[in-house]
């Protein structure tokens, strides 16, 4: 299997070093042992019905609302009253899908199409959307809506029909999973080589992953909470070869890894980076309670045909289904009402997407909220993780009428400002600043890349501020090529080597903008320039990275109720903050 194009011992596939001995071999050494390991094991993967008929005492759950309607037998059952399992189906509609009337109710001709392939391979009910849920009856519909999420989670199974899935594709993803266990790609990772994880998965770029990851399931809204609510989930091709999802989730990050940190192409496997980023963080939906912000670098990348549904589409993995679906509310409304849902719940993951809000044309109350546009237009996400802090309850509100309630913690005024520079300039003035490289990476780079600290780990190294900042600047500057890949070729093995990758993701994020560096009395923050006028100050955010850099917002006195900028902060010390407080910013 000669991915790497390496002809005897002429290599064109690079270094690594070997987990077991330290020794620095060819990448395709170690990948052929590992390959061989791998195709020798048995499939695991099991047809979908094998895997239901094999369940002998199933369970139903109770806890969850059920559907309204089942079908079952070719015929409409009445679900609510009933205890029975069912599976339920997820899958994309036809553009111009063709109605018919069925059963007192207009239903699609794919739905039926689909009740009638899947009912012959199981006895269990079938829940598909089109024809369940009564296409022509509004008020019914909004109820099942309303529910859709715990229609998912209470499935004995969900079946995800993605036809381009064949043998050949359960086997390169059963294999690329299964590499991902053993050494040679665990040193990869060590060492922060994001190209030789990709190979190592993907069989260099092998086409059937082409087609699995081409089709439209992936990139719409509602197949997100879909596919992510039951453990029990499978992604199913026309032909019933099953992948359980957990498994294409699992290859997807090395390949979501790859398409953020290289340089030479805007795709991946015929994917953008932000598709990629999209489809990885579904992995994190395991989690009992999916973080907003989390679930919006998913969603927030797809695509849906009702604007309000990339809101809808996300309540129930987020557990905010006190939020009921209405078709009539404003746009900006229905985002407003989002991020306050999640905020009650001390939720404010969201922030973290709040610095990309153009504040100077938000409308009213809506100088905090993010919406899709803004993360769509990411190509991904910072690799820090990012958590909220837990805020004592706070009942007295300052600010106006509209917007949405953050709490917040003053710093002080702003004692100095820096004039607007470019990222240069900037760099400059943080150094007379005596602020180290590490500081000044976070202050730049830490809400768009990942603070220093984690790339330091996720490039295998330490201490690589410095030579990120070198970089970055003379990839801005053109002083160097930022078109070599360094992780690519037969280079010499360096540790470390793969922060390049990310000093390349630093170098698209400020290109032509103004930025002026603010200090307060309790810290300092690097934001782009704004219209605030007046004296300013710098307040905390209920939001810190796991070693405790939190982020910032910019309030100018001549709007108090109305953010104008968010940043990273970095504290100095034995510096206090004021009390938390509850602003309704607008």
């Amino acid at each position: 299997m000669n991915i790497w194009k390496c002809q005897g011992e002429r290599h064109q596939c690079g270094q690594m070093r070997q987990r077991e001995c330290n020794a620095i071999i060819p990448r395709c050494r170690e990948y052929m042992r590992d390959y061989q390991r791998v195709a020798e094991r048995e499939t695991k993967y099991l047809n979908w019905y094998q895997v239901v008929s094999a369940e002998s005492n199933v369970e139903v759950a109770t806890t969850y609302s059920r559907p309204q309607n089942c079908i079952r037998d070719g015929k409409l059952v009445d679900s609510t009253t009933s205890p029975e399992p069912y599976i339920a189906v997820s899958y994309v509609w036809d553009i111009s899908p063709s109605f018919k009337d069925w059963q007192g109710r207009r239903v699609t001709e794919q739905a039926l199409h689909i009740v009638a392939r899947l009912s012959k391979h199981t006895p269990y009910a079938l829940w598909i959307d089109a024809i369940c849920i009564h296409q022509d009856n509004e008020p019914a519909k909004m109820v099942e809506l309303a529910k859709m999420a715990d229609i998912y989670r209470g499935a004995m199974a969900v079946l995800c029909l993605v036809p381009e899935i064949d043998l050949t594709t359960c086997e390169i993803v059963e294999h690329g999973a299964g590499m991902m266990d053993l050494d040679g790609f665990l040193a990869l990772e060590d060492a922060g080589d994001t190209h030789g994880m990709y190979m190592f998965v993907s069989q260099g770029s092998n086409m059937a992953l082409h087609n699995l990851f081409g089709n439209w399931w992936w990139t719409r809204a509602w197949t997100f909470q879909e596919a992510v609510l039951n453990h029990t989930t499978f992604l199913v091709g026309e032909g019933e070869d099953t992948i359980p999802i957990s498994e294409v989730l699992k290859i997807s990050h090395p390949i979501a890894r790859r398409a953020a940190t290289q340089k030479k192409h805007d795709s991946l496997l015929g994917k953008s980076s932000s598709f990629w980023d999209s489809v990885n963080s579904m992995s994190d939906a395991a989690k009992e309670c999916m973080p907003l912000g989390t679930a919006m670098s998913s969603v927030w990348r797809r695509q849906s045909t009702v604007t309000h549904d990339m809101a809808y589409s996300l309540l129930g993995v987020c557990h905010l289904e006190t939020i009921k679906p209405d078709y009539r509310r404003p746009q900006q409304k229905v985002f407003a009402d989002l991020v306050e849902e999640a905020s009650s719940k001390g939720d404010f993951s969201w922030l973290r997407w709040s610095h990309l809000v153009d504040r100077d044309v938000a409308g009213e109350g809506m100088s905090m909220v993010p919406v899709p546009a803004t993360v769509l237009a990411t190509p991904a996400s910072a690799i820090t993780e990012w958590r909220c802090i837990e805020v004592p309850r706070l009942t007295s509100v300052r600010g106006g009428d509209f917007g949405v309630c953050i709490p917040h913690r003053s710093t002080g005024v702003v004692r100095w400002q820096s004039q607007p520079e470019g990222i240069q300039g900037t760099i400059q003035t943080l150094q007379k600043l005596s602020y180290g490289p590490e500081k000044i990476w976070n202050l730049l780079f830490g809400l768009h890349v990942g603070l220093a600290c984690d790339v330091d780990k996720a490039a295998g190294g330490s201490g690589l501020a410095q030579a990120l900042l070198n970089l970055a600047t003379g990839y801005i500057d053109g002083t160097f090529e930022n078109s070599d890949d360094d992780l690519v070729g037969d280079k010499p093995y360096t540790r470390g080597y793969g922060f390049t990758a990310y000093a390349s993701m630093a170098a698209k994020v400020w290109k032509n903008a103004q930025l002026v560096v603010m200090r307060s009395q309790g810290g300092t923050t690097v934001v782009r320039t704004n219209n605030g006028t007046g004296q300013a100050r710098l307040h905390k955010l209920p939001v810190e990275s796991y070693r405790g850099t939190c982020l910032c917002l910019v309030v100018h006195d001549n709007a108090k109720s109305r953010a104008s900028a968010i940043g990273v902060m970095v504290e100095n010390e034995h510096a206090g903050s004021g009390p938390w407080q509850l602003t309704r910013f607008s």
